[in-house]
């Protein structure tokens, strides 16, 4: 009978002054250890591990020699920098999105297109069924919602509020996929002109490589030497390709190219180049981000 290699969790927990003391011991250089404990009370030892182990012998566990405290203190704000700025971001390409998305399908089909299933060729992996049950559980968890209310008072039929005001309840994930099973090749040509893509195909792979981004986001998740689960396509009709196509650099180029297609208000660019500038000991490279980005196909 094979024996089991897993065993038991015995390692205890530690104070952040003995956690200090560890790192120290490891080679780090420790300026001011108030500021250093701050970080590991305030952002936690385990989540600060994601800057630094990448430069620790795998072996020894030691920093290389003069390595700073203030080196992992500001991969840890440019990390929390980039990761507003990329929520602030795709917010605003989310209600983008959704609204050309609800405007064509409601002047083009009904105001209750999703209760059509003409207009959809479902897939295995999403259909009409599980996207009408996700309409029904959001405006459900909406109900409290004055728009909401308003339609329930008015209106019994449809049994559900129309495409302008579900749009206000459920997530961008659902609009990612229901575009993706869109039957009619001219709905999504036209959803995705409107974003200045001229190829559906590369436009899906977009909004869907956005909902990946948005979550990884809002989860507090590291964006700094992280490659994405999905990789968007490039676009050789402006240009657009990638070197390394699931860098932050990949995706943060089509947040840039469709905001710029929106004509809102927005500060993307402008806040990734303050970032760089306010912490250099951060490689951009640890983004993706390569030299002269600012004037790459797409910025």
């Amino acid at each position: 009978m094979a024996t089991s290699a897993l065993r038991p969790f015995t390692k205890p927990a530690s104070t952040p002054e003995q956690l200090l003391q560890k790192l120290k011991l490891c080679g780090l250089v420790v300026a001011s250890d108030a500021q250093a404990l701050a970080y590991l009370r305030g952002v936690g030892a385990y989540r600060l591990k994601g800057y630094w182990h990448q430069v620790q012998d795998p072996v020894t566990k030691r920093f290389p020699a003069g390595y700073d405290f203030e080196d992992i203190r500001q991969r840890c704000e440019l990390d929390r920098e980039v990761r507003a700025a990329t929520i602030e971001a795709v917010d605003r390409l989310e209600v983008a999105i959704r609204s050309v998305m609800a405007n064509h399908l409601s002047l083009t089909h009904s105001p209750h297109w999703f209760l059509e299933p003409r207009i959809f060729k479902p897939t295995e992996q999403w259909g009409i069924g599980k996207m009408v049950k996700k309409v029904e559980d959001e405006v459900g968890r909406s109900k409290g919602k004055a728009f909401i209310k308003h339609y329930f008072i008015q209106h019994d039929d449809p049994y559900l509020p129309p495409s302008w005001a579900i749009s206000e309840c459920v997530s961008f994930g659902m609009w990612s996929r229901t575009f993706a099973i869109l039957r009619d090749p001219n709905d999504k040509k036209t959803i995705a002109k409107r974003f200045g893509v001229d190829q559906p195909q590369t436009f899906e792979s977009w909004i869907h490589a956005l909902t990946v981004l948005r979550n990884l986001a809002a989860h507090h998740g590291q964006l700094l030497n992280v490659q994405l689960g999905v990789a968007p396509a490039g676009y050789k009709k402006g240009g657009i390709t990638f070197r390394q196509p699931k860098s932050f650099f990949a995706i943060a180029t089509v947040v840039n190219y469709l905001l710029n297609q929106t004509g809102l208000p927005e500060r993307w660019k402008l806040a990734l180049s303050a970032s760089f500038a306010a912490y250099p000991r951060v490689p951009m490279s640890e983004l993706g981000f390569p030299t002269g980005w600012e004037t790459a196909p797409g910025w």
